[in-house]
């Protein structure tokens, strides 16, 4: 017998109604994005300059998380000093051979524009990339290299077009050796696989990402991902908090057993409201594999230990299985308890309040 929530992930017009923009429709269609904005940022996004010694990514809440992924799925190959900087500052040591990856969603992100006025004033390489408004007109009248791309949903959906995008440059600056076409379009393949058995037409019996959704209605989820898919942790925690106004949050292996373990033996009552979360690899590194087993085993033995392992060839395939999966799970949660997942009034309002009082200091 259904209950009462499994009918609500399974009412297609129930849901249809609550996600009043589409989010889901954009959702899955992140991966298609991502090949899209490649193919045309290999043609358009450039810097004049090819002598590079670092780079630094300007880009906060859904405009930072492609600049992470990049950084955790780049971290064996990309050939210069990567950085994320997620604040006001540009870093001290940039100078003419750094450059700038300045992401904004809206164009309006007060930090990302104030990174990107310190790094006009000390001559560092920069490119712009959003949807429009202040940071691509500035770009435009400073005569330096920009992406522009078109959505109407927030930050977080349009992970495909900035992510694309910025590998796209990378490659074009020759910070990376290879071309990630191949492994953007097996990517498209996966979730496209993926979305015929977790999508919202799937009922709950057959569909995994409804499941954990269920289990997770009424607890807070921590999730802890096997590199290089650490940036899968914090975008699951990001999506969560703004889908469903709840908390969650993520740490990685292998760090967690140097500290973070201790929390889950059973003497800690806490745990009860807690569910972790495991994303694994499917290719084998067996030290890694043989690790997360022992961890796995001082998990409290009351926790609902949820296992999750990637499909696909490629780095960037599996990540895109990760990443579709789990912005699945945090959609189906907030449909669960009613939500429309694309709405923050409350970020809104304070980003609102913050940009004014931003404007009047310059």
């Amino acid at each position: 017998m259904q209950s009462e929530q499994q009918i609500y992930l399974d009412d297609i017009t129930r849901i249809k109604n609550l996600d009043k923009l589409s989010m889901h429709s954009y959702l899955c269609s992140i991966a298609k994005d991502t090949l899209k904005s490649y193919d045309k940022a290999k043609k358009d996004l450039r810097i004049p300059n090819d002598h590079i010694s670092n780079i630094i990514g300007a880009g906060m809440g859904g405009s930072g998380m492609p600049l992470l992924a990049l950084q955790y799925l780049l971290k064996d190959e990309i050939k210069f000093p990567y950085l994320v900087s997620q604040d006001y500052i540009l870093p001290n040591y940039a100078d003419s051979n750094t450059v700038l990856i300045a992401i904004s969603d809206s164009g309006e992100t007060e930090e990302v524009i104030s990174q990107y006025r310190q790094a006009k004033d000390k001559n560092v390489q920069t490119i712009a990339i959003g949807k429009g408004s202040r940071l691509i007109e500035m770009a435009k009248t400073d005569n330096i290299s920009y992406f522009v791309y078109s959505s109407p949903v927030p930050a977080r959906a349009a992970f495909g077009f900035m992510f694309g995008s910025t590998l796209a440059f990378l490659e074009n600056v020759g910070a990376i050796c290879h071309d990630k076409k191949e492994s953007l379009l097996e990517s498209i393949e996966i979730v496209k696989k993926l979305n015929e058995s977790i999508g919202i037409n799937t009922p709950t019996q057959d569909n995994i990402a409804k499941k954990i959704a269920l289990l997770l209605i009424d607890m807070i989820p921590i999730l802890y991902v096997e590199p290089p898919f650490g940036s899968i942790g914090s975008r699951f925690a990001k999506m969560f908090n703004e889908n469903t106004g709840r908390f969650a949050f993520y740490n990685q292996f292998p760090e967690i057993r140097h500290n973070e373990i201790m929390s889950w033996l059973p003497t800690n009552d806490l745990n009860s409201k807690l569910t972790p979360i495991l994303l694994r690899d499917n290719k084998k590194y067996s030290q890694m594999d043989n690790e997360i087993d022992e961890i796995k085993k001082l998990f409290d033995v009351n926790s609902n230990v949820i296992e999750i392992r990637t499909d696909g060839k490629s780095k960037i395939g599996r990540f895109y299985y990760l990443l579709h999966l789990t912005d699945m799970i945090a959609y189906y949660v907030a449909i669960l308890i009613g939500k429309d997942p694309s709405i923050t009034p409350v970020l809104q309002e304070l980003k609102n309040k913050l940009r004014s009082s931003f404007i009047l200091s310059y």
